[in-house]
């Protein structure tokens, strides 16, 4: 199969900020990617600024070991041609490089180390779940060549994931996707428009997944393929010379439902995986209807009895519709609107797996951080 080059989804965009003192990479702009839907960050709770003394006492404790061939990153090898590309004068924190959008992105080691922090926290109270841990590099770590990269931001994505894979204090496995991106890097892996990854991008990370967790994965020769057209990403109107890009993705050959709960408090609704009324600048929510404090996924026709439990933002909606493949049941919770404890949740669902996945910019950002906290 052929498919078209990088492009992404559209949301509402609200300001976030980075671990408090960080002085390393900085994350600029755009904050659609982690924080859609919500309007305002609230002052810490007592309970906040407990977990974040847990946090400190966690990162001070010894590191664990992961596979050594975890912590070996590609380097992207990007083409550079002498092309210059320059700020978008509308939208701050985008770049535009070759009719593409970019929201500069970076991370700090101290920020990397704290999300490590908090995904072990749970571990630790939790040492009966198989923990998972995805953070997903985003398009400019891909897409723009180190000539101009090093005027934009200060350090490379994979250096992150790095130090946050070597951080956990408890047994935490870590997934690491960046090689399965970096190797299809020029596949049309993450949006041009929008600061998203595409269903194909997601579908390559799927398949280190699977890899690295000893299961075998989809193929997607054994999916129908369907495309929405015309989607208009969140970066979409920060500079004329993007066009729209293109929604792919795939109906499986099984039969799947899912129950959707909107937000906190409110009743289940059954629905399918897919929304395939989505268009337009909404496009993305093709992908499990958009973000939902709940969201469960069933396949309807292997009846195997495995459970795991999704702990993402808005990166995971293209991601999780691929493991209705390997999972009876797949329960997607959106961190930033669910309510309850993950440890409670699980027990009460019967579900010994979970997959926190983020993307780098969300893995760096302190509300985030502090909003998986909530969690435990």
């Amino acid at each position: 199969m052929n498919y078209p080059t990088k492009q992404t989804p559209s949301e509402n965009k609200h300001g976030f900020t980075l671990r408090r003192g960080i002085t390393g990479m900085l994350c600029v702009g755009m904050a659609a990617v982690v924080m859609l839907g919500c309007t305002q960050c609230v002052k810490p709770t007592s309970g906040e600024l407990k977990a974040t003394e847990a946090a400190t006492e966690a990162v001070a404790a010894e590191p664990t070991t992961p596979p050594v061939n975890v912590l070996s990153f590609d380097t992207p090898n990007i083409p550079d041609d002498g092309t210059n590309g320059y700020n978008s004068a509308s939208e701050p924190g985008v770049y535009i490089y070759k009719n593409a959008a970019y929201e500069l992105c970076g991370a700090s080691d101290e920020a990397g180390k704290d999300y490590a922090a908090a995904i072990s926290e749970f571990k630790k109270a939790a040492p009966e779940f198989t923990v998972y841990n995805m953070v997903v590099p985003t398009h400019t770590e891909f897409g723009i060549p180190q000539r101009l990269a090093g005027e934009i931001y200060t350090q490379s994505q994979s250096q992150n994931l790095k130090t946050i894979f070597s951080s956990y204090t408890e047994d935490v496995k870590p997934i690491n996707c960046y090689n399965a991106l970096c190797k299809h890097k020029d596949e049309y892996i993450y949006f041009n428009t929008d600061h998203h990854w595409t269903g194909l991008g997601a579908y390559y990370a799927y398949q280190a997944f699977c890899e690295q967790t000893n299961q075998t994965a989809l193929a997607l020769t054994d999916c129908t393929e369907k495309t929405v057209e015309g989607f208009e990403g969140s970066f979409f109107n920060s500079d004329a010379s993007l066009s729209t890009d293109t929604v792919h993705y795939w109906q499986f050959p099984y039969q799947t439902h899912a129950k959707r709960q909107e937000e906190p408090g409110a009743e289940m609704y059954e629905t399918g995986v897919y929304y395939e009324g989505a268009a337009g600048n909404g496009a993305y929510i093709t992908f499990i209807y958009g973000d939902s404090s709940l969201f469960i996924e069933y396949n309807d026709t292997n009846k195997n009895g495995k459970k795991i439990a999704v702990v993402k933002e808005s990166y995971g909606n293209a991601f999780v519709p691929y493991l209705t493949n390997n999972y009876e049941e797949v329960h997607i919770i959106d961190f930033r609107y669910f309510s309850g404890k993950l440890k409670d949740y699980m027990q009460e669902n019967g579900i010994n797996e979970v997959l926190f996945l983020n993307n780098t910019m969300s893995a760096n950002a302190a509300v985030q951080v502090d909003r998986i906290r909530e969690l435990i």
